[in-house]
C-alpha cells in the first residue's frame, strides 16, 4: 500500500490545446492530466516516468497502471468591432462581432508500467503531455445566409473553426536508490500531430467576407527528449523533498511536414508545408510529508513551465525558411513582411509567451487502509500576453477544486476516482491586442498580420478522472 497512497493533490491542469484552433486548459496547452490527483514530482506510481523519474526508487514490487481522463469544456469570446477591423458589409452584420462559443467534450488515456531489480528500477510508459481538439459552435443567424455562407461558422472562425493537436510520448527510464536518494533518468521518442481548420481570405487580408475561404493544413513529424529527478528521504517514511527537469521535445524548435489545402473562390490547391515551433521545458519541485502513526498526508509542490520559448509559430512552403521583417515595436512599416526572395511564407503567428509558475497543495486521508480520499486546490498565471491573445489559444490565470478517492479492490488492485474543477479568470483584452497593429499604431504586414483578438473571454474546465493500478 505504501508505495501507492501518495496521490498529488492539485495537479488538475488539463489544457487541450489546438494550434490556431486551440484549447488551453492551463498554462500555455499543456494536458499533464494523466494520473489526476497521483501524477506529479513527489508521486511514486508509474506516472513519475514522466513527472519525476527519481520519484521510482522509492516505489515497491512492480506496478502497472492505466490513467484515464474525461473533459468538459465551456469557453466564451465576444468580440467589439476594432478600428482596425474591416467593417462587415452592410447585409452581414455581426458576422465577425458578438459571441462565439465551445462546448467540447473529449478524453484521452496513458499507460505506464515498472518494476524492480534490486536497488534499480526500469520501466517504461505512454504519455499525452501535450494534447487536444476544439470545435466552435456555429453562428444560427446565419445559418441560411446566401450570400455570406462563412459568417455561419461564428465570429472567431478567422482564428479557429476546428483543430487537434497530439504530442505523444513513448517513454523509457530508470532510478537508481542509494539510502535515502533516488536518482533517475528517462528518454522519450516524440510523436508531435497538428491539424487545423480555419477561415482564409483570398487577398490573406483577414476577415475580408467577400473573399472568405477556407484553409487546412495537417503536420507530423518525430523527435526526442529526456527527463531527469531526484527524491530524498528526510525523515523516514514520513518526509520527502523532490525535484525533476523536463526537456523541451525536440530539445528547442520542433519541424513538422504536412500539408495544406486552400479553398478561395471556389477552386482548391494542396502543397506541402513546413510548421514550426517551440514547446517549454519544465522544472518541477514539492514536498510530502505523511505524519507517523496518523492516517493523514500533505502535499505540497509546484512547477515553472517556460513558456517564453514559444515567441512565435510558422507555417512555410517545404524547402523554404521562416523569414519575416522583425517586429519589434518601431514605427518601421514594413514589419512582419515576407524576408526572403522565396516568399514561402504561409502563417507567421506571433505568440510572445511568458512563464508561467503554479503551485498545488493537497491532503489525504485514509478512512481505513483500504480507503483514501483526498481534496486539493491550486493556482497558475497564464503564459499569454494581452497583445497576443486570441481565440485560437485561450489562457488565463487559473484556479482549481479536486477531490476524489482511491479504493483497493483486492490486495493488488486499486481504483482511483476523482472530479476537477478548473476556473478560469475572466479576461478583457479590448483595445490591447496587436495581432494587426502595433501599440504606436503602425500597422503589421502578411502573413503576420491577423485579424483583431481583443475581446472578453471566459472559460472553465471539468475533468473526470479514472486509474486503475496493478502492484506486485
Amino acid at each position: 500500500m505504501k508505495s501507492l497512497r501518495f496521490c498529488a493533490a492539485g495537479a488538475a491542469t488539463l489544457a487541450l490545446l489546438g494550434i490556431r484552433a486551440g484549447t488551453a486548459e492551463a498554462a500555455g496547452f499543456a494536458s499533464q492530466q494523466f494520473g489526476g490527483e497521483q501524477g506529479n514530482v513527489v508521486a511514486t506510481n508509474p506516472t513519475a516516468l514522466y513527472y519525476n523519474p527519481g520519484a521510482l526508487g522509492f516505489s515497491t514490487g512492480t506496478g502497472l497502471g492505466m490513467y484515464g481522463s474525461l473533459a468538459v469544456r465551456h469557453a466564451t469570446w465576444t468580440h467589439q468591432q476594432a478600428a482596425s477591423d474591416i467593417p462587415d458589409p452592410a447585409n452581414a452584420q455581426g458576422a465577425d462581432t458578438g459571441e462565439a462559443r465551445m462546448l467540447n467534450v473529449f478524453g484521452g488515456a496513458s499507460a505506464a508500467g515498472t518494476t524492480h531489480l534490486g536497488n534499480l528500477v526500469i520501466g517504461a510508459g505512454f504519455f499525452a503531455p501535450f494534447y487536444g481538439i476544439s470545435h466552435w459552435a456555429k453562428n444560427n443567424s446565419f445559418g441560411n445566409a446566401a450570400d455570406y455562407p462563412g459568417a455561419v461558422d461564428g465570429p472567431q472562425r478567422w482564428f479557429a473553426i476546428d483543430g487537434k493537436m497530439e504530442v505523444l510520448y513513448f517513454t523509457a527510464g530508470a532510478a537508481y536508490r542509494l539510502g535515502p536518494l533516488s536518482l533517475g533518468a528517462t528518454g522519450n521518442f516524440i510523436s508531435s500531430t497538428v491539424s487545423t481548420y480555419l477561415g482564409k481570405s483570398a487577398s490573406g487580408t483577414p476577415a475580408t467576407i467577400p473573399e472568405e475561404g477556407r484553409s487546412f493544413f495537417d503536420v507530423h513529424g518525430f523527435n526526442g527528449s529526456f527527463a531527469g529527478g531526484a527524491m530524498l528521504e528526510l525523515l523516514r517514511d514520513q518526509l520527502y523533498l523532490a525535484g525533476s527537469y523536463q526537456a523541451q521535445p525536440g530539445l528547442g524548435q520542433q519541424s513538422l511536414n504536412g500539408y495544406s489545402n486552400q479553398t478561395l473562390y471556389g477552386s482548391t490547391r494542396n502543397f506541402p508545408v513546413t510548421f514550426y515551433q517551440s514547446l517549454p521545458d519544465i522544472f518541477r519541485a514539492g514536498v510530502r510529508f505523511h505524519p507517523k502513526n496518523l492516517p493523514w498526508e500533505f502535499r505540497l509542490f509546484g512547477d515553472l513551465t517556460r513558456w517564453s520559448k514559444m515567441q512565435s509559430q510558422c507555417v512555410v512552403l517545404q524547402g523554404d525558411p521562416c523569414a519575416i521583417v522583425p517586429v519589434d515595436g518601431s514605427t518601421n512599416p514594413n514589419q512582419g513582411a515576407q524576408n526572403s526572395p522565396q516568399g514561402g511564407v504561409q502563417t507567421y503567428d506571433r505568440r510572445n509567451w511568458n512563464n508561467t509558475y503554479g503551485v498545488r497543495a493537497g491532503a489525504s486521508y485514509w478512512v481505513k487502509p483500504r480507503i483514501e480520499l483526498f481534496v486539493g486546490a491550486g493556482y497558475e498565471t497564464a503564459a499569454v500576453p494581452d497583445s497576443t491573445l486570441a481565440p485560437d489559444l485561450f489562457d488565463a490565470d487559473n484556479i482549481l477544486m479536486a477531490a476524489g478517492g482511491r479504493f483497493a479492490l483486492t490486495e493488488t488492485l486499486f481504483l482511483t476516482a476523482s472530479y476537477t474543477q478548473i476556473q478560469y479568470l475572466n479576461r478583457n483584452n479590448t483595445g490591447k491586442s496587436t495581432l494587426n497593429t502595433l501599440s504606436n499604431g503602425t500597422p503589421l504586414n502578411l502573413p503576420t498580420l491577423e485579424m483583431d483578438g481583443g475581446g472578453e473571454y471566459t472559460q472553465w474546465v471539468g475533468v473526470f478522472t479514472g486509474n486503475l493500478e496493478a502492484m506486485f
